[in-house]
């Protein structure tokens, strides 16, 4: 069976850099094109997604990662995102924790701005790693060339379910090794890994509130794999331009593309917390543009952006910030309904 000559293929003990394939050589070797192809085979797909998330925690990491990319042509081709991504997940975790040691974020000798702990927290790390006799370093460099593998199809999965994202943002362990190893990492820097910090910062809100106080309006929205809350202004305000004589806005509300690269604030965007009884009581507690959309404050068990319409007040401008990052990235803000003047009320109290 294809699934019985693939185990014993990859079983194969890797005692050297000179045992690790490229990946072209690797879904070139024979029990590799069996399986595949036999994969493709749309009532074998789904069982042999399973064979291959049981396999891999016991694979060296270097054919651990090409099998997962396996997995993630075959996700491409429409198989079911969620089958294997659990083990994809365990599997980052074990490997970041392997490989945290040697990662830390570079310190200049002459900056006297930065604190002790970090001066020698990155020291440790390149001592660690001029230290390394040669037989454990091409492990380390292995690891960390499949780290970056394993991204590719964990994005493919993340970008295509729901409930991928959400294990993969509620899992602690595995994001506070994330966030520095992608994002601060010098002594070990890696080429993928950041676009699961990317992934991380998307938003789902099945019903996002949206209150304008001035014309005593607002409206529900539902929000798909939205970036960041820059990229939820730019997307509002499409919606608000669009339905503007209906929530009673008076000024201009300029044409804008989903995508585009830079934008700027029509109104002073604001969290829930900032009206009280029905007035402006905290006029400074700003929607954060740069942090993820469900990162703002709920009212009431919803999550409640208010767009204040006026002159006065803060108006940012941001770019960057609205792109997809994965081809299979689709984010949306889809208008649902309006506001009834009493829940206009409601979620200004």
């Amino acid at each position: 069976m294809p699934i019985a000559d693939l185990t014993a293929a990859l079983s194969a003990p890797i005692r050297g850099a000179e045992d690790i394939q490229s990946l072209e050589e690797f879904f070139k070797r024979p029990e590799v094109l069996a399986f595949y192809t036999e994969s493709q085979d749309a009532s074998l797909t789904s069982a042999n997604l399973q064979a291959c998330a049981d396999l891999l925690p016991s694979l060296h990491p270097s054919r651990a990662s090409a099998l997962a990319l396996m997995c993630g042509s075959l996700v491409e081709d429409d198989a079911d995102p969620a089958i294997a991504f659990p083990a994809l997940q365990a599997l980052l975790q074990q490997w970041l924790q392997r490989l945290r040691p040697y990662c830390a974020q570079e310190v200049e000798d002459d900056d006297e701005d930065v604190d002790a702990a970090d001066r020698q927290i990155w020291k440790d790390a390149l001592a660690r790693m001029e230290d390394m006799p040669p037989d454990e370093r091409w492990e380390v460099e292995a690891l960390q060339q499949a780290v970056d593998v394993l991204v590719l199809p964990m994005m493919t999965m993340l970008m295509r379910s729901r409930r991928n994202h959400e294990a993969f943002v509620s899992d602690d362990a595995l994001i506070a090794l994330l966030y520095p190893m992608a994002t601060n990492n010098d002594s070990l820097p890696f080429e993928q890994l950041h676009y699961l910090w990317m992934a991380y910062q998307l938003s789902y809100e099945d019903e996002l509130i949206v209150v304008l106080p001035t014309s005593k309006t607002g409206f529900v929205a539902r929000a798909h794999a939205i970036n960041n809350t820059f990229h939820a202004f730019t997307l509002l305000q499409i919606l608000i331009g669009e339905h503007a004589e209906a929530l009673g806005v008076t000024r201009d509300i300029p044409a804008r593309e989903p995508d585009m690269d830079g934008d700027s604030a029509d109104f002073q965007w604001l969290q829930a917390g900032a009206y009280t009884r029905g007035e402006l009581t905290q006029p400074m507690l700003w929607a954060w543009g740069e942090a993820a959309l469900r990162r703002n404050m709920s009212k009431h068990g919803k999550r409640v952006l208010i767009a204040l319409e006026t002159d006065e007040g803060t108006k940012r401008n941001w770019s960057g910030f609205n792109g997809i990052i994965h081809e299979a990235h689709a984010p949306s803000l889809t208008f649902t309904r309006y506001l009834t003047a009493d829940e206009v009320a409601f979620y200004l109290q």
